[in-house]
Parts: C-alpha cells; structure tokens; sequence
C-alpha cells in the first residue's frame, strides 16, 4: 500500500460537469509551428532554413546556453517559415505537414540494460528531454546537473480537469517503460489521487509511490514535492507531465 498523505488546506470548487472521457477525432491541421517562447528559460538557436525538408523529430531549434538540447518538429515536412520579432528573436518555425509522414529512428531500447547517461542521452537525441523542468524555477532542466529526484504527478485536482487513467489506458507498458528510463537518471516519485484505481499506477515499479487525499491544490507537483521531500539550498530535482513519461516510454519501445 502507498504512503498517504492527507492534506486539509485547499479547495475544490464545484464547477458543474466534469471533464467528459471521451476521444474525439479532430481534423489534422496542415501546419505545425514550435514557438521558443513556450520553453521558458531556453534562448533558441535556428537549425534548419526555410524550405528545408524536416522528418518527425528532426531538431528545429536548439538552446544556446545546452546546445544539446534539441527541440523536434512533430511531423515531417518543409520548413515553410521562420518568423522573428524584434532584434531578431525567434517567434515561431512553421512545419507543412507532408501527405506521408517520416520518422526519425532512434532504436528500440532495453531499458535494463542502460545507464543513466546512456538514457539522458537518447532522450536530449529524441528531443524528449525538453519535457523535463526543474525546480527551483520550473524551466527546461539542465542536463548537466544531476537531480535530487524526479517526481511525476498523475492526478490533476483543478476543477474539470482530465483523468489521467482515462489517457493511459491502453498505454500502461509504455508509462511504466517511462517510468523505469526516469529511475535510471534519479531516484523518481510518483503521486497519485487516492481516488486512482489503476494497477499501472496503484502498482507501478521502480518508483517512490505516495497517494494524497485532499482538495486542490492536492495534484500540483510542487505540493507533492514539499510533502515528500523539500528542496533545500543547493539541490535540484525535475518533474515531468505523466503524458510525457507514455511518450518517454513509446519511444523506448518503438524506437520512434
């Protein structure tokens, strides 16, 4: 059984609804752009040009200050536009989508059988390190520091917010793949609701598991991290979305 911690301060509010579990097909959009400023923290540095054909996770930009780094285009295609705003700051690198698509491969992966270099490497490589921030001040982490630890939140307590379990299912080998690529780095904690019933995560492997029991703001990750283990003067952990750790994980497994 997982450590529980209640918490009482906080507060739900009863917004009427809920967020409905559902999968809705939605058009593909025929561009794609990243924009650099969505990444706090990371001064970009343009590698591709205009025109220049792109596959799916080939670098778009990267950080001046970790040029290793790497932020991918999630389809392949032209490069129809890099937009800049004043003093040449990157705005926006546009991807036209090409009827079919290309994929950079990165090799299936044993997780078992890597080290923790071996795994922060292959994903700055897949540009999935990108989904990684770190505390103190929740940017993009720097590679080169090694963490105190890494804590994934699996439970979102604002109101009419998704139920993560409702997006893992069907996905519960690639989480724990995830999970495991993170134990390799640091030692990785998992928060979950004590309303959770999924045995991927009531159960999963490798990791620190702690069930919280309270209202909002009960699934913030910087709660969970100040209950379980407070950052002092000098250390550094990250934390990771929990859809990421499914992608850390595909990737893994698929080699894509």
């Amino acid at each position: 059984m997982a450590n529980v911690i209640k918490l009482r301060k906080g507060l739900d509010i009863n917004l009427k609804g809920k967020a409905a579990e559902e999968i809705a097909a939605v058009k593909e959009p025929g561009f794609y752009g990243l924009v650099p400023d969505d990444f706090p923290g990371v001064t970009p540095k343009v590698v591709v040009k205009e025109q220049e054909y792109v596959m799916a996770g080939g670098p778009l930009f990267i950080d001046k200050n970790h040029p290793e780094v790497k932020f991918v285009s999630p389809v392949s295609g032209v490069v129809t536009s890099v937009e800049r705003g004043d003093r040449r700051k990157v705005m926006s690198i546009v991807v036209e989508a090409a009827a079919e698509q290309d994929y950079e491969e990165f090799g299936k992966q044993n997780v078992a059988q890597l080290n923790a270099d071996q795994v922060k490497e292959l994903l700055l490589q897949a540009g999935m390190f990108a989904f990684i921030k770190q505390r103190p001040y929740d940017v993009i982490a720097d590679p080169t520091i090694a963490p105190k630890a890494i804590f994934v939140s699996a439970f979102d307590s604002n109101p009419l917010a998704p139920e993560f379990e409702f997006a893992l299912k069907g996905e519960e080998a690639n989480f724990q793949t995830g999970l495991d690529a993170l134990a390799k780095m640091a030692k990785t904690y998992l928060g979950i609701s004590l309303k959770q019933k999924s045995a991927a995560l009531t159960q999963a492997k490798n990791v620190t598991i702690t069930a919280f029991d309270g209202p909002n703001p009960a699934g913030n990750v910087g709660v969970q991290i100040n209950h379980v283990a407070p950052i002092v003067k000098g250390e550094t952990v990250w934390t990771i979305d929990p859809q990421a750790v499914i992608f850390i994980g595909r990737l893994m497994n698929t080699g894509a």
